[in-house]
């Protein structure tokens, strides 16, 4: 059973929707209605071995991602982070002085993202993992769902692409990572401003890609129940991404769209204003952006296919991490 396999026998275990949840299982943060106002609701988990490594992170940078990534979340649904509790699980082998630097890391990255860190729990364990909760406000445009994509829409993608699965493969086998390229496996970014201009413009449907391209679009396609076409020429993959994999004799395919960890926005947005909605989305985090293909009526085969240069096709649907089929 894979990880989507799990979260769908999951689901009936979930409340749904009521007059205070609007939106439930399913899509990056949930959003509950809470007064007059609306905000979303996310959670993630990051465990030593699994989402970092020490030997290539430090704790500040590991805080730092375990804001980022839910951040991140919350900028799928064109919200803005507000409020955080943390979950720390610490072996006893880790210092004060290290829960401190971890901390520090957490600190900083929530003053990036404008974001308060008010409580948490700790408790004694064998692997080091931090659990972060995060609010967001929610604008009065509302958040923007995985579920409304319309064939007709075209795609963007805000951020660029294969950057830290690809110095994962460089540290896999065995040489040394470029340091830029690293630096986006240990400080992601999360592009909260990107995602406001999006939903403030349109999109239909949004997420980030964190699985990879591939099995993101496939999750966005299932909930919309469309089907995507990706143009491989247009995709914005981070520079120096391609002499690596070259070098490493890696498949650029596999990497860029399947490595994950990119933490770019994927959206779908009504035709007419693609281009115009990637420029402002680019342009309000200062990163890479492109329309990079269409949305289109279900098909009978793969759900999301990559249309290559030499004509060829592959399907993307089955490119992306999964926890319990690595």
């Amino acid at each position: 059973m894979g990880e989507f396999d799990l979260l769908a026998r999951l689901a009936p275990f979930l409340s749904g929707a009521g007059d205070d949840l609007v939106l439930g299982s399913g899509d990056d943060a949930a959003v509950l209605r809470v007064g007059d106002r609306e905000v979303c609701l996310t959670v993630d988990v990051l465990v030593e071995g699994v989402h970092f490594r020490r030997d290539l992170s430090s704790l500040a940078d590991v805080g730092w991602k375990a804001v980022a990534v839910n951040c991140s979340d919350v900028a799928a649904m064109g919200a803005s982070p507000s409020v955080a509790v943390v979950g720390l699980c610490r072996p006893p082998a880790v210092s004060e002085a290290e829960i401190t630097e971890l901390y520090e890391g957490l600190s900083a990255a929530s003053r990036h993202w404008g974001l308060r860190l008010v409580g948490g729990d700790t408790v004694s364990a064998d692997a080091l993992a931090l659990s972060v909760t995060v609010l967001g406000d929610v604008a009065e445009h509302g958040a923007v769902p995985r579920s409304g994509a319309r064939p007709g829409d075209h795609l963007v993608v805000v951020g660029a692409l294969g950057a830290a699965a690809t110095a994962l493969r460089q540290v896999a086998a065995g040489v040394e990572p470029d340091a830029m390229l690293l630096a986006a496996h240990r400080r992601p970014r999360a592009l909260v401003a990107a995602g406001q201009v999006l939903a403030r413009g349109g999109a239909t449907a949004m997420l980030d890609v964190s699985d990879g391209l591939g099995a993101d679009l496939g999750h966005l396609c299932e909930a919309s129940g469309v089907g995507a076409v990706v143009r491989a020429s247009a995709l914005p993959v981070e520079g120096g991404v391609a002499s690596v994999l070259g070098a490493l004799g890696a498949d650029w395919v596999e990497v860029v769209c399947g490595g994950g960890e990119d933490f770019a926005l994927l959206a779908a947005v009504p035709a007419e204003r693609a281009e115009e909605l990637a420029a402002a989305a680019g342009a309000a985090e200062d990163v890479p952006a492109a329309v990079i293909g269409e949305i289109v009526d279900r098909p009978p085969g793969p759900a999301a296919v990559l249309a290559l240069d030499d004509g060829t096709t592959r399907d993307l649907t089955g490119l992306g991490f999964d926890h319990f089929q690595r």
